[in-house]
């Protein structure tokens, strides 16, 4: 009888439905993704099933998460690198996943969106290390580290763009500090860049953006930093730095202009440096609220298809241009999210600050599931207290417009109790009343809503039009409470 009870005990935890982390279920789906795109054999251990219903929910485990992204690894290089050996026997696979690629799923959980691959070390053999990011729901290789022999590296080959093709190339000195960079940055197939180390410092960097053999700009650097550059346009953008160092924003803002006819006059095709001086020309016109000639430097921008990789702080720009101050929802929503993707490529993670105001944006523009969505992948614990104010907030504001009213007073609640700005209060205990009546909770209801309008009288308006609020509005309470604010409607000039 304890037998067949423990057993019946015991299958009935099996089928206890266990919910799957969805960030980590996004990312075994990348996974599988990638295998697929690079045709790889998939030999790897399979994420367990809980019960014996087909409707049993997945749990994927960290360890069998972590044991996924190493066996991917292992049949890439085993494919695409076959001159590079890899682990084979028990004791070298848990070496490599302990002492090489650790926690993995941690990495992924904390907001990180790129892994390293490993070859295997042998005697006598190479290392190669191959750096993955998500590029929306697949992984792709961006960077190839390679050691010699002896453990040390002496070449990096990087697809800095992203965009499947390798354009920068380090070599290092014996010492491990590298000693010269060439990269491809216009896109145009051949060189044109060139930076020179001593001591493992930066001491020059020469251009020749056009690629037809004369180096248009050479800037030289001391501690890394930029101290003087010559070349086409350089007079003018020096004269345009000095002045925006004195405030004197319209006389740098005409140098600046300036100095990129000049460039542009030698160098047509757009370039880096070409998007560099429109980005500090944006910047200035924007600070100074030339929208007008703000929007047409923006066009010229990305007009450019070259400044798509030096485009993060001119989308940052043009997202908040379109969300705050024309309150075009629709044009932030769209500019917020590309400058989500291209954040997500150039740092390997999400950001707070662009999922916020995405959510923001989505959610002025009634779209209370997308709103949630661009916030899912946010750690509450990795924020500090005034963006997490923003995510509990949004998050409460999209489940009351789905009406799913006892997750939005769970969320507004949380961003009641951390507080944010004073501004905000009213419209969150607002929230929490209509949160509070849509669930039979009245008496609380009105509590909230006694400190709303006690501190912004008219939110008034707002309850008029809201039928949740209908017993309130004809109690003697809310019958003060329109009196109060008519009367104060009438006393405003």
């Amino acid at each position: 009888m304890i037998y067949f009870r423990n057993f019946v005990t015991f299958l009935f935890l099996l089928t206890i439905p266990l919910n799957a982390n969805p960030l980590l279920e996004g990312y075994w789906d990348a996974i599988q993704k990638s295998k697929e795109t690079f045709e790889l054999e998939d030999d790897s251990p399979k994420r367990f099933r809980f019960g014996f219903a087909n409707q049993s929910p997945s749990f994927i485990h960290k360890e069998t998460f972590n044991h996924e992204v190493f066996w991917f690894c292992q049949k890439y290089i085993e494919k695409y690198h076959s001159s590079y050996p890899y682990p084979r026997l028990k004791e070298d696979i848990r070496s490599h996943l302990n002492d090489l690629y650790g926690d993995l799923s941690q990495n992924f959980l904390s907001g990180k969106t790129s892994f390293t691959c490993f070859s295997g070390w042998k005697n006598a053999s190479s290392l190669l290390k191959i750096h993955f990011f998500l590029n929306e729901n697949e992984f792709f290789p961006y960077r190839y580290d390679h050691f010699n022999q002896s453990g040390q590296l002496y070449l990096t080959e990087e697809d800095e763009t992203k965009n499947g093709k390798k354009d920068s190339f380090t070599y290092y000195a014996s010492n491990g500090c590298p000693k010269e960079i060439t990269k491809d940055k216009n896109d145009f197939g051949g060189i044109d860049e060139w930076w020179y180390y001593q001591n493992c410092k930066l001491v020059r960097i020469e251009y020749d953006a056009n690629e037809n053999g004369y180096k248009e700009r050479i800037c030289y650097f001391e501690n890394n930093k930029e101290t003087y550059c010559e070349g086409v346009g350089e007079k003018e953008e020096r004269e345009a730095t000095q002045l925006e160092s004195q405030e004197k924003w319209k006389e740098a803002l005409k140098f600046y202009r300036k100095s990129l006819a000049e460039y542009k006059k030698e160098v047509p095709n757009g370039t880096l440096r070409t998007c560099s001086l429109l980005r500090k020309i944006a910047n200035i016109e924007y600070n100074e609220r030339e929208f007008h000639s703000f929007t047409k430097t923006l066009d010229e921008f990305f007009s450019y298809r070259v400044c798509e990789s030096d485009s993060l702080d001119v989308l940052l720009y043009k997202s908040y241009y379109y969300l705050y101050v024309l309150n075009d929802y629709s044009s932030a929503k769209e500019s917020y999210k590309k400058t989500a993707e291209i954040y997500r490529k150039v740092h390997g993670e999400i950001s707070p600050e662009i999922s916020l105001n995405l959510a923001y944006a989505y959610l002025m523009s009634k779209e209370p599931k997308a709103c949630l969505t661009s916030l899912e992948k946010l750690n509450s614990r990795r924020l500090m207290p005034y963006p997490r104010f923003f995510l509990f907030y949004y998050r409460g504001s999209c489940e009351l417009s789905l009406g799913n009213f006892d997750e939005a007073y769970t969320n507004l609640k949380r961003a009641q109790i951390l507080g944010g700005e004073k501004v905000f209060l009213p419209i969150v205990y607002y929230k929490l009343a209509r949160a509070s009546y849509a669930t039979k909770r009245e008496g609380e209801g009105k509590l909230w809503l006694d400190q709303a309008l006690y501190l912004d009288l008219d939110l008034f308006q707002k309850l008029e039009g809201d039928p949740l609020f209908l017993n309130f509005l004809e109690s003697p309470s809310g019958k003060t409470y329109r009196s109060k604010y008519y009367l104060n409607k009438v006393r405003k000039p």
